[in-house]
């Protein structure tokens, strides 16, 4: 199988449009938010991106760090693009999931076998799209229902270029000028700690910074501020998980998913 057990990328990518809708559904991520495909998504004409996995993939753990700068540089849900996460095993509970989730800094929505995941990805295991070789598989999903299936290239970056080219081709518009090759730079090149933290959030970058931004998991920012020292104070959060955005002197965009105690 392409994706289960193997680390060698070596198959062809392809792309498979098919005249057919993709199937509606609704999830509930870990952090209990719903998500309806048509509803939320598609008839609002933003472009959704689906990353079929399961917790204990090996591949899926390769992909899912190098997918987070690719979701921020298309605007971290508030843009034209969403990205969803379905799980394919039924032990794949919310707390199994957050903990994928943690490890990896990854900030999308995610559903479990709790929050329906098994069952909203399942269609595409059928060949309806192409052939289905196992996961991840990374499938695109336009306004107008159509899908791309299997965005899948030689190796990682090869993926990740092609996924990003994919989400263009929908006619979506990324929010700000970041490439994505300079986002996982980027991204590569900030460290946080404690992680999880309890009163100061402290960081590390080789980028000049002077603002940073905490937002919730969902986007919304709640605190913001020019930044004088290499840390933060947090103590006022509420326990939950947050993104802290760090502005850079050169107008880049540095983030990391941080929990708070």
């Amino acid at each position: 199988m392409k994706h289960i057990y193997t680390l060698v990328f070596t198959v062809l990518f392809t792309i498979s449009l098919i005249a057919q809708d993709a199937p509606d559904f609704t999830i509930t991520d870990t952090h209990g938010e719903v998500h309806s495909l048509y509803e939320d998504y598609l008839d609002q004409g933003k472009t959704v991106v689906l990353d079929l996995f399961f917790v204990n993939c090996p591949p899926c753990n390769d992909l899912a760090p190098l997918m987070e700068p690719v979701y921020q540089a298309w605007g971290a849900g508030t843009g034209d693009v969403q990205f969803i996460s379905l799980t394919s095993d039924p032990s794949d509970t919310d707390p199994i999931v957050i903990g994928f989730e943690e490890r990896h800094g990854t900030t999308w929505p995610a559903a479990s076998s709790e929050g329906g995941g098994p069952a909203a990805q399942e269609p595409y295991t059928t060949g309806q799209w192409g052939q289905f070789l196992g996961y991840p598989t990374l499938i695109i999903i336009s306004p107008d229902r159509s899908v791309q299936f299997d965005i899948w290239g030689a190796n990682l970056n090869e993926t990740i270029d092609l996924l990003d080219a994919g989400i263009t081709s929908t006619g979506a518009s990324k929010t700000g000028t970041t490439s994505t090759k300079e986002e996982i730079q980027l991204s590569s090149e900030l460290s946080i700690y404690p992680n999880p933290v309890e009163d100061r959030l402290f960081f590390e970058s080789a980028q000049n910074v002077d603002k940073y931004e905490i937002s919730t998991i969902d986007g919304k920012s709640i605190m913001s501020a020019s930044i004088t020292e290499s840390n933060i104070n947090v103590a006022q959060l509420d326990k939950g998980l947050y993104i802290l955005r760090l502005h850079t002197n050169e107008g880049l965009v540095l983030n990391k998913k941080f929990s708070k105690l």
